[in-house]
């Protein structure tokens, strides 16, 4: 008796759905794995240099941490700097968006002021590259001091909005008439006065409270 078996499939080719769904398997990255791969080191380049400052970070350790060659770093950074710079750029775009969000009212002096002195304190010295910048810009002056001064002028530039602000404050006499981004350099000192943010716990940066304190002394110093 002749079997009745169904005929036999001829082979398909893979669908294109699969073909995609396979490993890369060698040759040229494609592009979104190299910027997967360059997003991963300045995440192990942020630790780093928030952990050990400017001086103490090693090239060949962010290698080591991120796999991402030395080549690869030099060819898209051109040095440890220029990596640096790279994370100078994108903290300081992140703390000045969060800067300008304030909302700016010259009703409500103080208030204005103390979310002014909240946000800063969230974005530009309780974050931990925040206070890694703050920290090379003073303890890594004499041998770095272009980054110092680089530091300086990108906080210069943080500080703006509220400067502006001041500005307006001292038009309508509330405050004594100066330079408005001295008298907010002021504010940023009582912030983070001085070197205690380096020696003692950063908690009692956010203590309930503080930024009110803060702001009254401010205003009481400049009315």
């Amino acid at each position: 008796m002749q079997s009745r078996l169904p005929p036999p499939v001829p082979p398909q080719a893979p669908s294109q759905a699969k073909t995609a769904k396979q490993p890369w398997r060698g040759g040229r990255l494609p592009q979104s794995e190299v910027e997967r791969r360059i997003a991963h080191l300045l995440e192990v380049a942020g630790r780093e240099f928030a952990a050990r400052g400017f001086g103490g970070t090693n090239l060949d350790r962010l290698v080591a941490l991120s796999g991402v060659s030395k080549t690869t770093i030099l060819r898209r950074f051109g040095s440890k700097e220029g990596l640096f710079n790279t994370l100078i750029d994108q903290t300081m775009v992140a703390i000045r968006a969060r800067l300008a969000a304030v909302r700016f009212d010259v009703e409500h002096p103080r208030r204005t002021i103390e979310q002014f002195i909240d946000a800063y304190i969230e974005t530009a010295i309780g974050n931990p590259l925040g206070h890694m910048l703050l920290g090379v810009a003073i303890l890594e002056r004499t041998a770095s001091p272009h980054l110092s001064r680089m530091i300086l002028d990108q906080a210069r530039e943080g500080l703006r909005p509220i400067a502006d602000f001041i500005a307006r404050l001292m038009e309508r006499g509330i405050l004594c008439r100066a330079d408005p981004m001295e008298v907010a350099l002021d504010l940023q000192g009582l912030m983070t006065q001085g070197f205690r943010v380096f020696v003692e716990n950063p908690a009692f940066l956010t203590r309930p409270g503080r930024s009110g304190e803060i702001a009254r002394r401010f205003l009481k110093g400049w009315s």
